[in-house]
């Protein structure tokens, strides 16, 4: 998982010499019981990948992971003070599913990772008409719009860039033919018979008299 610009990030530096940096540390407990918005309780990558941080400043994270991020900040922390521990985690990890699955919607996603399977289960899984050979995958990153096609029936379409979901994609499960066929009304369907009844009459009758 990388770091972009418009992420959220939850950061928390720990240190040794606590009492000497209290605006540093974060007690453990606190993050139960915390009920602000990701906005509220995190720092945003602003359009040019960076983020202000106490004692260091201005930091690029662009492009990162988040195993990299926290190697370079604890490196930057280093400079002024003891040990520096440093946590970070995505707080806008959210996906929508869309399309034929049994619960579409928006889910948050508490891991640093997720994989496509996953969360189709928690969409309750495709539903009767969902084909499982045409799963598009709507990614957006860096203002650009990227599309990814997977058949669940063919593990060489499942890519590690497919299987691993980011922060904000959009799953949409295609219909299979025949959910076009069922979503005709009653209506359509007796009209449809009463034509094709006709038209058998008109043709018989017309052969009769011959």
């Amino acid at each position: 998982m990388r770091i972009y610009p418009n992420d959220i990030l939850g950061i928390n530096i720990f240190t040794i010499n606590a009492e000497a940096y209290p605006y540093l540390s974060t007690g453990i407990d606190k993050a139960v019981s915390d009920n602000r918005s990701a906005y509220e309780k995190g720092f945003v990558v602003n359009e040019n990948g960076e983020l202000k941080l106490p004692l260091i400043g201005t930091v690029n994270l662009t492009g990162l992971t988040i195993a990299e991020a926290v190697t370079l900040l604890e490196t930057k922390f280093k400079e002024f003070i003891d040990e520096p521990i440093v946590t970070i985690k995505k707080l806008n990890f959210k996906v929508t599913i869309l399309g034929e699955v049994n619960k579409p919607g928006t889910y948050p996603i508490s891991n640093e990772k997720a994989t496509i399977l996953e969360v189709l289960g928690l969409g309750g899984d495709l539903s009767t008409y969902g084909d499982r050979k045409n799963v598009h995958i709507i990614r957006t990153e860096n203002n650009q719009t990227k599309d990814l096609y997977i058949d669940l029936t063919n593990s060489e379409t499942l890519t590690p860039e497919a299987y691993f979901l980011h922060p904000d994609d959009v799953i949409y499960v295609s219909p299979v033919k025949r959910r076009s066929f069922a979503n005709i009304s009653p209506t359509v369907l007796v009209f449809t018979s009463i034509v094709t009844t006709g038209i058998v009459v008109m043709t018989f009758i017309i052969q009769t008299n011959k």
